[in-house]
């Protein structure tokens, strides 16, 4: 009678665990699929990427992409994201743009020591927003919204402009 208990409770718990993991395989939602738009409200005319570096140690260097259009035709643009990295898009003047930093020319200064009070002020290293997208080097996906759904759109050949050289830190947006 007591090994008929026991194995009841053992299947009763071993029921209960499977059924918590199905639900929370079955809820998960990472695995839904990113569908790219073949076709985009706006005409974005000759997109392009330029390399940027600061003239001074510690000024930062990164890429900035630019996407030419007439008007926005009431799109939304949310996010850019270009070589494995995803920044906020912004609009301006006919012009969708972000700006992409990279770690050359970044000042970081970081403490050693044996006392781990005086290590305090160091900072974590940058946390970057990852691209779900694994593009080519001259692609970039524009994402964007109309009526607070969003869309994918993938851009492929970006042209790429010279360097930019900056005496200092470049200018703001």
């Amino acid at each position: 009678m007591k090994f008929d208990i026991f194995v009841f409770m053992n299947f009763k718990n071993t029921s209960i665990i499977v059924f918590l993991f199905s639900v929370l395989l079955l809820c998960c939602k990472s695995t839904r699929s990113i569908h790219f738009q073949s076709e985009i409200p706006i005409k974005i005319e000759a997109p392009y990427y330029q390399s940027w570096v600061a003239g001074t140690q510690g000024g930062g260097s990164g890429v900035d992409v630019f996407l030419p259009v007439q008007n926005l035709n009431g799109i939304a643009p949310d996010s850019l994201h270009f070589r494995g990295q995803r920044v906020q898009a912004e609009s301006k003047n006919k012009m969708i743009f972000g700006r992409f930093s990279t770690s050359k020319q970044q000042l970081q200064d970081v403490i050693l020591s044996n006392e781990p009070l005086v290590e305090i002020n160091n900072q974590l290293l940058s946390s970057r927003d990852h691209s779900p997208f694994d593009l080519a080097k001259n692609a970039c996906v524009l994402s964007y919204k109309i009526d607070q759904k969003r869309y994918y759109y993938k851009i492929i050949n970006l042209a790429q402009c010279p360097t930019l050289p900056y005496p200092s830190s470049p200018p703001s947006r």
